[in-house]
């Protein structure tokens, strides 16, 4: 018992250590580490410090709803609240969400695992991992929906009275989705991810039903401020047609995102698309016309090209899941090369290329042992489907479902590296399990029931 005790005391001390060191590593970054809000980033800071001068949710003297708006709006009143856009506000508040999404990460392996040492080496990954260290940096949605994502796990894997538990839930997915749009979708994620646990249809319907009804009052205020602004129905954004079109055209060899110009169009549509730009004048990110018109021929080009778009698909997946972390140096750090002054300029290229193979080492990794593992699990996930009297635990389901649902979001619109950090706690849980999987098999130990 004494043993028992002092193992236990152990590893407790070295989860609140290399918690605390998470949070050290986080806070150190952001203010030692200079980088430059580029592109998405600096639309995103201009919206919130509009926010902040009682301008709306604008850009450039416009309402937009280009992107979600969740995170724009959330740092435009905490600007407010403080009475400062200061960009270290944002960065520090990026620093709380990822210490409560580390903290809650925890709490949703305990659920996953009873093992201690996949628990531990999983969360230690989620603690050091570069990704979540380094974009504390960088005035996006990235740490707020991780955050928003390891909530609505957490409270899938901790259920409580249904009168609250399901409002509280369809409140965090309709706060997801005005964050990032397609998780309009999760209520049929969340349960499918019950019936294959429960096997209740009654109770699935009802929690599906439930979920779906508060969502859609949480984002209708904003679907009608769309409304007043525009002129049409617009649920959450109206980039959906934008992105599904320039990913899917005859001209994209990369699966990514490509400029307007570089697409393929015929005359008519290019005349269509110039007029709405007013030949160049006119920023895509206003343009909220372009949005039906990009989807019907994005849903054109797939119907007639369905083999390139496969391709396309399987190329997004990869550059999501298999390019790396050349993100970090793009967006989270761009500004320490010219800034740096305590090395010199070849021992500084070699120390940034030694961190950017060791980030580049450690995704590859939890991308090959996170997806092997839902691939395996995707044989058991389907028969459950439609087998009543079989369920799944929790350490299948939730990897399964969750990061399944992510694939086929990535594999149909965009994908790139930075597309991935919601998704690496969920990766990273996987990857420890699927090391544990093929530990058991080649100790000979008889795997669990399931």
């Amino acid at each position: 018992m004494k043993n028992i005790s002092k193992t236990r005391i152990a590893y407790i001390l070295y989860i609140l250590l290399i918690t605390l060191f998470g949070y050290y590593a986080r806070h150190w970054w952001v203010h030692n580490i200079p980088t430059k809000q580029v592109f998405d980033f600096e639309t995103y800071q201009e919206i919130a410090t509009n926010i902040f001068l009682h301008k709306g949710h604008s850009l450039l003297g416009e309402p937009i709803a280009f992107q979600g708006m969740g995170y724009p709006m959330l740092l435009g009143y905490v600007y407010r609240w403080m009475g400062s856009n200061d960009i270290m506000i944002a960065k520090n508040l990026n620093v709380m969400l990822s210490t409560l999404t580390l903290i809650i990460s925890f709490f949703i392996f305990a659920r996953l695992t009873n093992k201690l040492w996949v628990l531990a080496a999983a969360y230690t990954i989620v603690a050091i991992l570069p990704n979540y260290i380094a974009y504390n940096n960088v005035i996006g949605t990235e740490v707020f929906s991780a955050f928003l994502f390891s909530v609505l796990i957490f409270l899938q894997l901790y259920p409580f009275d249904k009168k609250i538990h399901y409002p509280l839930l369809g409140l965090f997915i309709g706060i997801t989705a005005l964050t990032k749009p397609f998780f309009m979708a999760y209520p049929v994620v969340a349960a499918v991810a019950l019936w294959l646990r429960e096997k209740d249809m009654k109770k699935t319907a009802i929690y599906f039903a439930a979920l779906f009804a508060v969502m859609i009052l949480v984002i209708a205020p904003w679907t009608y401020r769309n409304y007043q602004k525009f002129g049409r129905f617009i649920p959450v954004s109206y980039n959906s047609g934008y992105v599904f079109y320039l990913n899917n055209n005859e001209n994209n060899s990369t699966g990514g995102w490509m400029p307007i110009k570089d697409m393929y169009a015929t005359e008519e549509f290019r005349k269509q698309v110039d007029e709405i730009l007013e030949h160049g004048q006119r920023s895509e990110k206003l343009a909220h016309e372009l949005d039906p018109l990009f989807k019907a021929e994005a849903k054109k080009w797939i119907a007639e090209n369905p083999g390139k778009f496969l391709k396309l698909g399987f190329l997004r997946l990869k550059g999501t899941f298999f390019s790396g972390a050349w993100d970090i140096d793009s967006w989270t750090m761009n500004e320490l090369r010219e800034k740096q002054q305590w090395w010199d300029k070849i021992e500084f290229e070699r120390n940034k290329n030694l961190f950017r193979g060791f980030s580049d080492m450690v995704i590859h990794l939890m991308s090959s042992f996170g997806l092997a593992y839902v691939f395996f699990n995707v044989k058991p996930a389907l028969l459950c489907l439609f087998n009543k009297k079989t369920l799944l635990g929790n350490h299948l389901i939730i990897p399964t479902v969750n990061i399944g649902f992510f694939l086929a979001i990535y594999f149909i619109f965009e994908g790139q590296a930075r597309y991935n950090f919601p998704l690496l706690f969920l990766l990273a849980i996987s990857a420890v399990l699927c090391i544990e999987r093929i530990h058991r098999g080649f100790a000979g130990t008889n795997s669990p029931q399931i």
